[in-house]
């Protein structure tokens, strides 16, 4: 009887064990194929799930259960404190969920028992950023440099934070550097596109933005660069072009709607000038007086001045400061008013509000133009 208890019992662990392999390799199979739930749950019915705790992390991971998979990588790195690759692993989704803290702790570690890695210190610049610490980050960025010079990353970090403290030089040696590795980085030439446009080099900057074109990045921000740029070399049809196709993306962005208009006045098409100013004044919040000015300028020049007194009221109106607002107005008068008194009365009263104003010995001259007319008029 005992004889037959005992073979009874190794029997069913021979057939425990068998089925553990089973369930095991179903596991592993479920893992390997895509089946991430289903693989969890079959690791789950094994008596000991610890040595699979990574597998685990990482299906939770795949199927976007982040606070899971912290949890299993926790307990896959408490068995195997060592691991580099599963710490590494655990850093990254520990920045990805903002337990930026936690996953400094883990890359120093990482990177005090090996220094060379240029990972570990790319993303110790990466966690700096986060938390503010922007010249730490750099340092860590430019370790990485020193550890490859080609890596694209850290090149582009470098690139970035010199470009928004205007070190143009530093910024195009970053750029050339990365772009002789990999030519066609999106990330790289926009960087570069944007130093030169700063620098009012916009040949240069067109043809960096060209070239993001012919790489297939048709954005609004390629679009409107180029034509702002196209703008500033007096290539007034090529900036419509492209300034129309950014309003394709984003039709409510005022201002380029304005800077569409601004050009098609500069083309002398000035309906279409005045149509652009006015719906850029509809789309904005913020105070429109240069824009009501550029909008009363638009309508003077179609010689439709009574809307171009009214826009350079609305001007007043949004900034009572505005010295060019007020010279536009009365200019517009002195020319559309017929009654002398009238435009007497409205240079005078510019010249009491900004006696120093510059615009006063236009006015003047203006007005002794217009006297001097009006008394031939009645002479004759």
């Amino acid at each position: 009887m005992k004889r037959l208890l005992i073979v009874i019992g190794l029997l069913l662990l021979f057939f425990n064990a068998k089925a553990q392999t089973n369930v095991l390799a179903v596991a592993d199979s479920l893992y390997n194929y895509g089946s991430y739930a289903k693989a969890i749950s079959y690791y789950n019915q094994l008596e000991d799930a610890l040595p699979y705790s990574q597998q685990i992390a990482k299906s939770y991971l795949f199927l976007g259960n982040y606070d899971q998979a912290i949890t299993y990588y926790n307990k896959a790195l408490n068995s195997n404190r060592s691991n580099a690759l599963l710490k590494f692993e655990l850093c990254k989704l520990l920045i990805q969920t903002g337990k930026l803290q936690e996953a400094e702790v883990l890359l120093l570690e990482l990177a005090n028992t090996d220094a060379v890695n240029p990972n570990y210190q790319y993303y110790l610049g990466v966690v700096s950023n986060a938390l503010g610490q922007y010249i730490s980050a750099q340092d860590y960025f430019f370790k990485v440099f020193e550890l490859d010079d080609s890596n694209q990353k850290a090149l582009y970090e470098l690139a970035k934070y010199n470009l928004k403290n205007r070190s143009f030089d530093i910024v195009e040696y970053y750029v050339k550097t990365g772009l002789k590795a990999y030519p066609n980085n999106k990330k790289l030439i926009a960087l570069g596109g944007q130093s030169y446009y700063l620098q009012e080099d916009y040949h240069k900057a067109i043809a960096q933005f060209l070239k993001l074109l012919e790489l297939g990045e048709t954005t609004k921000f390629v679009n409107e660069k180029l034509g702002y740029a196209y703008g500033k070399v007096y290539n007034y049809s090529k900036a419509i072009t492209y300034l129309e196709k950014a309003l394709e993306k984003d039709p409510k962005d005022a201002y380029n709607h304005y800077q569409l208009g601004l050009n098609y006045q500069r083309n002398t098409q000035y309906l279409l000038a005045e149509k652009h100013i006015s719906q850029s004044i509809k789309l904005q919040e913020d105070p429109l007086d240069e824009v009501y000015i550029k909008l009363g300028v638009v309508y003077n020049l179609q010689e439709k001045h009574a809307d171009a007194i009214q826009a350079f009221t609305k001007a007043i109106q949004e900034n009572p400061g505005s010295e060019a607002a007020y010279f536009y107005r009365v200019y517009t008068k002195l020319v559309f008013y017929k009654n002398m008194d009238t435009k007497i009365e409205d240079v005078e009263s510019f010249n009491k509000r900004f006696p120093g104003s510059k615009y006063i010995p236009i006015l003047n001259v203006k007005l002794a133009e217009l006297k001097s007319q009006d008394f031939q008029n009645k002479s004759e």
